[in-house]
């Protein structure tokens, strides 16, 4: 099954060469690294680096988008903690993630895109870093990648693995073709008991697997919390007294519930804020339209933070990669694509900064996070518009309170960054 795998990937780059010269010539920086061309330039300060006697290997850590990005800054945050002067480079697949990379690891000695998973790029790329050791971030199986470390003897780690059971089905499919290339792993260290026995299934030795849970629900240490708070809600101008709703990935349909919700409520404009964040941006013309026919005045967040629109009840979100931030400034918070049937998104995130959080019933993509959040009482399911309407109003009025998170003696991250270092002998 890999090497049809490898002949077919191959005949696909041969097929769409002309494709990929055509969009490195668009982006020759983007596109030249997913091609791995000259990777000697764009990993200088590897070959630097790895000149020098004190050097302890460049270990590569691979994100594919902003929300691994955001939990890859965790854990390479516990093995600097553990390992001061360890060096490492960091990949991404996406645009956004690759931009949020760059801001939040300067001290990597590169950023980059990873490189297409067939034989040319990752020979070039492969000829020019051989890493001390591959981390990939969640759900990342790269067959010819795994395979080639396999070969050259590289230790590879999966941390905070998790298998959605839409594609546990799919890879179990498959299951004969994959155990090779999951043996390709030194240690999974996976979410939940859930997601092992589902990697299990599909080929992964169960000795090699590993679950500490999810390091998204790290609590964040080391943050003023107070201070973190005022600072947003300065940026925002958001006045005292009000209430901040923070309404996160919305989903088509949902913006609408929304506007009816907190007409419904009767608290809003005159005591609350609403901060609403399209899971994607291409829709700000259509949720303009949205807010506009339910008579909401907003001001985007881009003129909101340089001070111009004026105080409206409602913010737009039109910049990507800030919300984590953002929600230590909210009082309140709804996570979208849980109001309709998409499985939801990071229900967690908003808990994480200390602000209770209400989502729908379409939760199969978030059932562990969900269930925690209920059973901590540190937010609450809603099953339509008139719930979300009851239960803003209920938080707003003082009838409706929630718990905070509280943050484990062993996080998530420092647990599997001792596995890296152990791994990797750091």
């Amino acid at each position: 099954m890999l090497t049809l795998y490898k002949i077919l990937v191959n005949l696909i780059y041969a097929v769409m060469l002309p494709y990929f010269a055509y969009r490195r010539k668009r982006a020759p920086d983007e596109w030249g690294q997913r091609m791995a061309r000259d990777p000697e330039r764009y990993l200088r300060r590897v070959h630097d680096s790895a000149g020098t006697e004190s050097t302890e290997g460049v270990c590569l850590f691979h994100a594919s988008s902003v929300g691994e990005v955001r939990v890859l800054q965790k854990l390479i945050d516990a093995v600097r903690k553990i390992r001061p002067n360890v060096r490492y480079c960091v990949s991404t697949y996406t645009t956004a993630g690759h931009k949020l990379a760059g801001e939040l690891f300067p001290e990597a000695e590169a950023v980059i895109y990873f490189p297409l998973d067939c034989y040319f790029p990752l020979k070039r790329f492969l000829r020019s870093f051989n890493p001390a050791g591959v981390v990939f971030v969640e759900t990342e199986i790269w067959p010819y990648f795994l395979d080639c470390c396999r070969r050259m003897g590289t230790p590879v780690i999966l941390a905070n693995g998790r298998i959605s059971l839409r594609s546990a089905k799919w890879y179990t499919v498959f299951r004969s073709g994959l155990r090779p290339v999951l043996g390709s792993y030194r240690r999974l260290v996976m979410q939940t008991d859930t997601d092992r026995e589902r990697i299990v299934a599909m080929g992964a030795d169960p000795r090699r697997v590993t679950v500490l849970g999810n390091m998204k629900y790290d609590a964040a240490d080391a943050i003023d919390v107070g201070a973190k708070r005022r600072e947003v809600r300065q940026r925002l101008n958001i006045p005292e007294g009000k209430i901040l709703l923070a309404a996160a990935s919305t989903r088509p349909g949902e913006e609408e519930i929304l506007c009816r919700a907190l007409r419904g409520s009767s608290c809003f404009p005159e005591r609350m804020v609403v901060l609403i964040a399209p899971r994607h941006l291409e829709r700000l013309d259509e949720v303009t339209h949205i807010l506009n026919d339910h008579d909401c005045p907003f001001t985007p967040f881009s003129r909101r933070e340089a001070g111009e629109g004026g105080p409206t009840p409602v913010i737009l979100m039109d910049q990507m990669g800030l919300l984590a931030e953002l929600f230590y400034g909210a009082d309140l918070a709804f996570v979208g694509g849980t109001l309709v049937d998409l499985g939801g998104h990071n229900i967690m995130e908003p808990a994480l900064a200390g602000v209770p959080v209400l989502f729908g019933p379409s939760i199969f993509n978030v059932q562990e996070a969900a269930e925690r959040i209920i059973r901590e009482k540190l937010g609450m399911m809603v099953a339509d518009g008139g719930q979300l309407s009851s239960a803003i109003k209920g938080f707003v009025d003082g009838s409706l309170s929630f718990e905070k998170l509280r943050k484990s003696e062993s996080s998530v991250a420092e647990q599997s960054a001792r596995v890296i270092i152990e791994e990797f002998g750091l």
